[in-house]
């Protein structure tokens, strides 16, 4: 098969909507419940499905081998799933942040040929950073895992967006955030006050 982009082989979902399992919005508990994991990871698996059709021989090995220009790069995320790292053990990418191996499979992901448009590329680094948590910093994860339902049914934020909602992270206000039901809502989040004017001192 030729490059082709990702994720495009099955319909996105109209509107975000709860899980049938966790309760949260579907693809929120990703991957740890089973029914979200399912909800995200069936994108990646049409794609790898698609390549099996029309690969006759191991297709691990030539999606780990390919440099980025004949499989979609879905493909070599699910080829890293698959995979155990040499160095640690575990699922590829997944190890210890001490893990060498782990890091350059990390880096030749992103190498990875295909073309992505933003919403892709944000699913794409939110589907990443949720299998190896342990790797990145809790306001990250907790900003991913809060946008993934969103991202899935197309949504992008821009950076100031993103910004500001991580803003709100940081400061400790994931449980006020994650009862927004409208991409709206997330999207028109204002500044913080992180630091408030002090008077000036009259008496000087």
């Amino acid at each position: 098969m030729t490059s082709a982009p990702g994720l495009r082989q099955l319909a996105r979902p109209d509107a975000v909507a709860p899980c049938a399992d966790c309760g949260e919005f579907a693809g929120r508990s990703y991957p740890s419940c089973a029914a979200c994991a399912d909800f995200i990871d069936r994108y990646w698996a049409a794609d790898w499905l698609a390549a099996l059709a029309g690969t006759p021989a191991d297709l691990i090995s030539a999606v780990l081998s390919d440099d980025g220009g004949t499989y979609p790069w879905t493909c070599l995320d699910w080829a890293l799933r698959l995979s155990n790292c040499a160095g640690c053990g575990k699922e590829a990418t997944t190890g210890d942040i001490e893990c060498a191996y782990c890091a350059i499979a990390e880096e030749k992901r992103w190498m990875a040929g295909g073309d992505m448009t933003p919403n892709e590329h944000a699913l794409r680094q939110a589907r990443v950073i949720l299998r190896a948590p342990h790797r990145h910093r809790a306001s990250q994860v907790s900003y991913w895992r809060l946008v993934l339902p969103f991202l899935l049914v197309g949504h992008v934020f821009t950076a100031r967006q993103s910004q500001r909602l991580r803003s709100f992270l940081i400061a400790g206000r994931y449980a006020e955030v994650s009862t927004y039901t409208s991409f709206a809502e997330l999207a028109s989040l204002p500044d913080l006050p992180w630091r408030q004017d002090q008077p000036a001192n009259l008496g000087t």
